[in-house]
């Protein structure tokens, strides 16, 4: 207990007793004093906030079992949802407050105080029912590489981590959130990297491919970036100004699900060829087609997103970015 006590609060007993006295007249006080009446008074004690948060998380990591989400997996062209699952977490308000009415209890000093932690039940926050809304293969793009090697094994990697990711309306994806962090205990390898315009050896090389692959995917779906940056140096595998890097910690690549309906990222990377997907809802693009397209002049390069209906006439075009490589 004197771990978590902050400070005894003597200034408001004072007061306390000071009012009482106070308050009562001096014939009032003549029965007290004559008739050996005790009066007792509490002593007023604070919690140290830190100390408690820290009991509070070193309780919550062993009692708390987190919820699982429901899931969307796709397999091929195949697709199925997996239900969600309800867990428990530490009532941490009542915990509070069943410590501060303990500590402050008058048997303090008599007996232990015993205090039950209460535990309170942790849904998932996302419905199947939402889930189940998404039936069709938005947008698909393919890249290739080079297999059986480092760089083919950092590609396979990312790829892996953002397989079945789901989206809901209006969140936002990180690419270095989704993958990283890009060090050798996340399973990444040493491998060529592009740096100031040179191919240098650096940890991860080949993740960009995967981010690359994501980007296009992502116009295809009519969505637009909301944070990108090209490579310094020209990449092989997608046209100039149809490339997205990442630096860690410096550069990220980032896009949000406009839909109206989750999307989920459904990846594959087997035998240097690297497909990657988005699935939503049939009605998610409201009948347009997109088509990025990337105008190059000498190192610059501009690219437009545009739609086309049904009848093939242009209903959408945006300027997205300008790239300039070395």
């Amino acid at each position: 207990m004197k771990n978590l006590v902050s400070k005894y609060n003597n200034d408001k007993l004072y007061e306390d007793i000071i009012k009482n006295q106070s308050e009562k007249n001096i014939f009032s006080k003549f029965i007290s004093i004559a008739s050996k009446k005790n009066t007792n008074y509490n002593l007023y004690i604070e919690i140290d906030e830190k100390k408690f948060n820290d009991l509070k998380d070193e309780i919550a990591q062993d009692v708390n079992i987190e919820c699982i989400e429901p899931k969307v997996i796709i397999n091929d062209e195949k697709i199925s949802y997996k239900k969600g699952e309800d867990g428990s977490k530490l009532d941490e308000e009542a915990l509070y407050n069943d410590i501060k009415e303990g500590i402050n209890s008058r048997n303090l000093l008599k007996e232990n105080i015993i205090i039950n932690a209460k535990l309170i039940k942790d849904s998932p926050k996302i419905s199947i029912d939402d889930l189940k809304l998404i039936n069709h293969k938005v947008s698909t793009y393919t890249t290739t590489y080079g297999s059986g090697n480092s760089r083919g094994s950092n590609v396979e990697n990312a790829a892996n981590k953002i397989d079945d990711l789901l989206l809901m309306p209006g969140e936002e994806f990180s690419y270095e959130n989704a993958i990283g962090p890009v060090i050798a205990s996340n399973g990444y390898k040493y491998a060529p990297v592009i740096s100031n315009g040179k191919l240098v050896d650096g940890i991860g090389g080949g993740v960009c491919q995967v981010s690359s692959t994501l980007y296009n995917t992502q116009l295809n779906a009519g969505i637009i970036p909301t944070e990108r940056r090209n490579h310094s140096k020209a990449v092989n595998y997608v046209p100039r100004g149809l490339d997205a890097t990442l630096a860690s910690g410096i550069i990220d690549y980032k896009f949000k699900n406009t839909y109206e309906y989750p999307l989920v990222i459904n990846t594959k990377a087997v035998n240097g060829k690297l497909t990657i997907e988005i699935w939503s809802n049939e009605d998610a693009l409201k009948g347009i087609e997109y088509k990025p397209v990337s105008y190059v002049s000498g190192n610059v390069a501009n690219t437009y997103l545009y739609g086309y209906d049904k009848d093939g006439n242009k209903v959408y075009e945006k300027h997205i970015d300008t790239s300039v490589y070395r």
